[in-house]
């Protein structure tokens, strides 16, 4: 595999968000001391080669069902999305179908477009995940209007640890478990509720750098993604 490919899945599937100083996983965006995007990168050339069949194999998980609440204009609505989005991803990146993701994420949402080019990426290399479960344990809503049109959801959440299958015939990549909270933009279109942008809340007593939900309301962490 070429290294630019094998960057961008190592990095920027493992596992939610970008940050503006480089690719990072969430893991490392939870902890400021962990190792940088080059020194995670580093390496992974060299992992051993194995027979595809010695792999963890492909999970088979059914294709999530969407909740009613996708299209009620509520807070319960846009609560449900971002839950739903979540509990979907192993899901997604087992399979490759992002369509579970498609339809409940803004075109202009920098951070969830190129989360969804790097998961299509990930299948187009025959890649997958195994395991690495969202759990969402409580969500909570401020928005603006009556019903409201925009607003923020903040997820707590759980990730079980997970093996990433990037290349079959190579060594898979052991992740860990995280847990943190998870801060999505959200709007109304019309139809459904979609995130507008996604960010993860720094540790208790840090600064935030984290996705584009940023200070400058920006999405510019997004442009690290497969550089």
């Amino acid at each position: 595999m070429k290294r630019p490919v094998q960057r961008l899945i190592i990095i920027a599937l493992a596992l939610l968000l970008v940050v503006p100083l480089g690719v990072m996983g969430i893991g490392q965006v939870l902890n400021p001391g962990a190792e940088s995007e080059e020194q995670a990168v580093e390496g992974q050339d060299d992992r051993t080669t194995v027979d595809p069949d010695e792999q963890p194999p492909r999970p088979e998980l059914p294709r999530p069902e969407e909740p009613a609440g996708l299209t009620e204009q509520s807070s319960e609505g846009a609560e449900t999305t971002l839950t739903y989005l979540l509990e979907s991803y192993d899901y997604m990146m087992s399979s490759g179908d992002v369509s579970v993701w498609e339809d409940s994420v803004d075109p202009k949402c920098e951070v969830c477009v190129r989360f969804l080019q790097n998961a299509e990426q990930l299948a187009e290399q025959d890649g997958y995940l195994v395991d690495g479960a969202f759990a969402v344990h409580s969500t909570t809503f401020e928005g603006t209007g009556e019903p409201p049109a925009t607003g923020t959801v903040v997820a707590d959440f759980t990730q079980e640890e997970s093996i990433l299958v990037d290349d079959p015939n190579l060594q898979a990549n052991a992740l860990d478990a995280v847990s943190g909270q998870l801060i999505a933009t959200m709007a109304w279109d019309g139809d459904r509720w979609r995130v507008t942008d996604m960010s993860i809340a720094p540790p208790e007593g840090a600064a935030s750098d984290g996705g584009g939900a940023s200070d400058s309301g920006g999405t510019d962490g997004a442009d690290g993604v497969g550089g």
